[in-house]
C-alpha cells in the first residue's frame, strides 16, 4: 500500500519537491504514490515556452540549476546539469552584434523559453529516474480546492475529478487566475503586464501606451511594444542604435519615484562563487540578537533599521573600498585596508586614515544611493529628462566594469550575495513588526533597484530608446492617473509634467502575496480554517502562515494537517522566495524543499494507516528510456 501525496503545481518550485523527494525517499524503504497537478507543460511555471525570445531571463545560465545533490547515481545517470551546461550541450548560440553567432558561455543571459524548456527536461529526467518506490500520476488540470475529509484524509477536487491522498504539498508560485482583471497600485491602475505579446498584439500602431514603472517588468513591456513590433537593435562597434519598424507603440514611462533599476553588471564571479560576509554575517546577526535575550527563550525580535541595517551597509561599504584599493593602489593595499577593517571595524581611526586621502566624489554614500531624484530637477521635464539619461550612462559605466572590478557594482551586488544573512534576519518574524514594515516597504525597493535589475543589454535598450524619444519620461515622478473625463483614455500627471495615453499598463508587480491575488485553493483552505495569513503580531506581510518545515498552520494555531506550501504562497514568513536555485547554494529553494520533504517522510513514517491505491500496483506512467544526453 502506498502513501499516496498530492502536488498542486509543478513549477519551479513543484520540480525542487520532486527532486529532493526522488533523493532523500531512497533511504526510506516507503512507497508513495505522487499525484501531480499541473495544467501547463510540467516544470516550466511562469517560463512558459510559447513566449518571445526577447523576453530574457534575470540571471545568467550559470547560477541557475533544477538539481541537487544526490547520493545515488542511478537517480540521475547523466548528472546533474545547470542551465548552462544542459544548454551547452545542446550547442545553443548567442547572436551578437545582431548577426555573429558563438556558444553560449556561463555568464550570457538565455531567453526565458529557453529556461522553460529546461524546466521541462529536467521534469520529465527526473519522472523517468524515479525510485522504483515512487509511482506518479499526472492530472492536466486545476485543482478547484482542497479540504480535509473526517477520516483525516485530504480531498482534491478538479472540475472532473475527487482525489483522495494523505498529503498535500502547495507549489502554485504566481497565481495567474485574475490575469484579466487591472492592478490597483498607489497611483492608478492598468492591465496586467503578462503575457506581454497578448498584451499588446492587437493595438493599433502609435497607440499612446502608459506603462508604471521603471523596472524589469516594464523592461518587458517596453521590449513587446519596439522589438516585438518590428523594431530592432544594431550594434556598430561600441555604439547600439534602434532601427524603428514605423508599428511601435508610443511609451510613456512613469513611477512614483521617477528613478530605473540599475543594470546588472557584467558577471566576473564564477559559478562556484560562495562569498563569506564580513559584517553582515549569520553569527554577527546571531549576536545581535543574543544581546535581547534574558532568558532560554525563542529566537528575540530584531530591530531592522538599528541591528541588520548598519551590518549590510558595513559589507558594502567594506567592498566598495577594498575594490577601489585594488583598482587604484594595488592588490597589496586593498589586503592592507581589508585587514584594517578586520582588525579594527569600518568606524575606527585606523580605517578613517586609511580612506583620508579618498577625493570626496569617490566616496561611499549610502545616502546618495537611495535618495530620489533631485527636487529641483523634478519640476522641469527637460532637465528630469537629461538628468535621467545622465544617470542611466554613468550607471551603463560601472556595470560594464563587472561586479568584481567596479567599486560601486560590487557593493551593490554584495546585496545578492549576503541575501541568506537577510532571510535569517527576517524569516518567521525575525524583525519586530514596526522595522519589517520598513524593510518591506523601504529597503527591499532600494535593494531591487540597486541590485536586481536587468541584463546590461535590457538597460542599454532603454537608454537607446529614451533618447531617440521613442520613450517619454515627461510626467517626471507620477502623482496620480485618473480616467479622462469626455473620452477613453487616462491622464498621467507627475511633478513635471502630464500625458494623456490610451492604454495604461502596470508593470510594477506587488511583492508581497495578498489574500486578494491567493489562488482559489488557497481561499478555500482560509475560509475552511485550514490555513491562515500569516502576522508578525499586528503586522500582515502576506502569505500563509507555515512552520519552519514549510507545513500549513490553521486558524487555531495547529500545525497537525498533513499540508505544506513551498514558495509564492509563503512569501510573508519567508522572505525573496522568487529566485531559482544556484548550483552549490547552501540557501535555495531546494533547501527549502529538503525541509519539507524530511518533514514529510517523517509524517509517512509516524502514520500507522497505510490505504490502498486505487490504482494498485502500477509503472510509472511517465516512465521513459533514459537518453543518453542532456
Amino acid at each position: 500500500m502506498s502513501w499516496k501525496l498530492g502536488v498542486i503545481g509543478m513549477g519551479p518550485r513543484g520540480l525542487s519537491l520532486l527532486d529532493r523527494l526522488s533523493n532523500l525517499s531512497a533511504e526510506h524503504n516507503i512507497s508513495i504514490e505522487i499525484h501531480i497537478f499541473e495544467p501547463g507543460v510540467p516544470g516550466c511555471g511562469v517560463h512558459q515556452l510559447e513566449q518571445p525570445a526577447y523576453l530574457l531571463t534575470n540571471t545568467v545560465c550559470g547560477q541557475i540549476t533544477a538539481f541537487g545533490s544526490t547520493q545515488s547515481p542511478a537517480l540521475r545517470p547523466i548528472g546533474r546539469p545547470s542551465l548552462f551546461e544542459w544548454a551547452r550541450s545542446r550547442n545553443y548560440e548567442i547572436i551578437e552584434r545582431g548577426y555573429s553567432r558563438r556558444l553560449v558561455q556561463e555568464n550570457d543571459y538565455l531567453p526565458r523559453v529557453v529556461l522553460g524548456q529546461y524546466l521541462n527536461w529536467a521534469f520529465r529526467y527526473i519522472m523517468r529516474n524515479l525510485p522504483s518506490h515512487i509511482h506518479s500520476v499526472l492530472h492536466k488540470i486545476s485543482v478547484n480546492e482542497v479540504c480535509e475529509t473526517s477520516d483525516r484524509q485530504i480531498e482534491i477536487l478538479t472540475k472532473t475529478q475527487r482525489v483522495l491522498v494523505d498529503g498535500v504539498v502547495l507549489c502554485t508560485g504566481h497565481s495567474n487566475e485574475n490575469s484579466t482583471v487591472p492592478l490597483t497600485t498607489d497611483i492608478g491602475f492598468g492591465h496586467q503586464p503578462y503575457p506581454v505579446e497578448n498584451l499588446l498584439r492587437e493595438l493599433p500602431d502609435k497607440h499612446r501606451i502608459g506603462v508604471e514603472g521603471m523596472g524589469l517588468s516594464a523592461l518587458d513591456v517596453i521590449s513587446a511594444a519596439t522589438i516585438g513590433r518590428g523594431g530592432r537593435f544594431v550594434r556598430k562597434g561600441a555604439i547600439l542604435t534602434y532601427l524603428p519598424s514605423g508599428r511601435e507603440l508610443q511609451i510613456v514611462c512613469y513611477s512614483r519615484s521617477g528613478l530605473p533599476l540599475s543594470a546588472r553588471a557584467s558577471n566576473q564571479k564564477t559559478s562556484q562563487w560562495n562569498y563569506q560576509p564580513i559584517f553582515a554575517s549569520i553569527d554577527n546577526i546571531k549576536a545581535r540578537r543574543s544581546l535581547y535575550s534574558i532568558d532560554q527563550s525563542p529566537k528575540q525580535k530584531l530591530d531592522f533599521r538599528s541591528d541588520v541595517l548598519p551590518l549590510i551597509q558595513a559589507e558594502m561599504e567594506f567592498i566598495y573600498y577594498t575594490t577601489y584599493f585594488r583598482r587604484t593602489k594595488g592588490a597589496e593595499s586593498a589586503e592592507q585596508l581589508a585587514e584594517a577593517y578586520i582588525r579594527s571595524g569600518p568606524k575606527s581611526e585606523e580605517v578613517k586614515t586609511l580612506l583620508s586621502k579618498i577625493p570626496e566624489a569617490s566616496r561611499f554614500c549610502w545616502r546618495s544611493l537611495v535618495n530620489a531624484v533631485p527636487e529641483a530637477i523634478t519640476l522641469d521635464a527637460d532637465k528630469y529628462r537629461k538628468w535621467l539619461l545622465s544617470q542611466l550612462r554613468r550607471d551603463l559605466e560601472e556595470a560594464r566594469l563587472g561586479n568584481l572590478d567596479s567599486p560601486l557594482k560590487a557593493a551593490c551586488d554584495v546585496l545578492r550575495d549576503i541575501r541568506p544573512s537577510i532571510r535569517y534576519a527576517i524569516d518567521f518574524a525575525g524583525v519586530t513588526p514596526q522595522s519589517h514594515r520598513f524593510f518591506l516597504n523601504e529597503f527591499v525597493p532600494i535593494m531591487n533597484r540597486l541590485a536586481v535589475g536587468p541584463p546590461l543589454q535590457k538597460l542599454e535598450e532603454f537608454l537607446v530608446l529614451l533618447e531617440a524619444g521613442i520613450i517619454d519620461v515627461g510626467t517626471g515622478p507620477a502623482r496620480t492617473v485618473a480616467p479622462l473625463p469626455d473620452r477613453d483614455g487616462f491622464m498621467i500627471k507627475g511633478t513635471a509634467g502630464e500625458r494623456e495615453v490610451d492604454e495604461l499598463v502596470s508593470a510594477r508587480i506587488p511583492l508581497a502575496y495578498s489574500d486578494s491575488r491567493a489562488s482559489t485553493i488557497i481561499q478555500s483552505l482560509m475560509s475552511s480554517r485550514i490555513a491562515r495569513p500569516y502576522k508578525n503580531e499586528g503586522f500582515s506581510p502576506g502569505g500563509l502562515d507555515v512552520t519552519e518545515k514549510f507545513r500549513i498552520v490553521s486558524r487555531d494555531g495547529r500545525a497537525s494537517s498533513p499540508i505544506w506550501a513551498l514558495g509564492t504562497p509563503t512569501e510573508g514568513p519567508k522572505f525573496y522566495t522568487y529566485v531559482l536555485s544556484v548550483p552549490g547554494a547552501t540557501n535555495s529553494p531546494l533547501n527549502e524543499a529538503e525541509s519539507c520533504v524530511k518533514d514529510i517522510l517523517e509524517s509517512i513514517q509516524n502514520d500507522a494507516l497505510r490505504k490502498p491505491s486505487a490504482l494498485g500496483e502500477f509503472n510509472n506512467q511517465l516512465a521513459m528510456p533514459s537518453s543518453p544526453v542532456f
